[in-house]
């Protein structure tokens, strides 16, 4: 029985690769952040606006209860 193993060399990756993947990465996650953050602050005056009117409407039926 004969067992034959193929060996080959993958070369070093250059530099320059390296660093642009680095690169790409951080773009995209920034670009991720940038998106989230734009959600939240559209988000965030709806949420305000919802608890605003919670308030509101329970004092107006604690004063019309009356």
């Amino acid at each position: 029985m004969r067992v034959v193993v193929d060996t080959r060399s993958i070369g070093k990756t250059p530099p320059l690769a390296i660093i642009l993947v680095i690169l790409i990465t951080g773009l995209l996650s920034a670009a991720m952040l940038i998106l989230l953050l734009g959600a939240f602050l559209v988000a965030l005056p709806v949420i305000v606006l919802f608890v605003t009117a919670a308030i509101v409407v329970g004092l107006l039926r604690i004063y019309f209860q009356r």
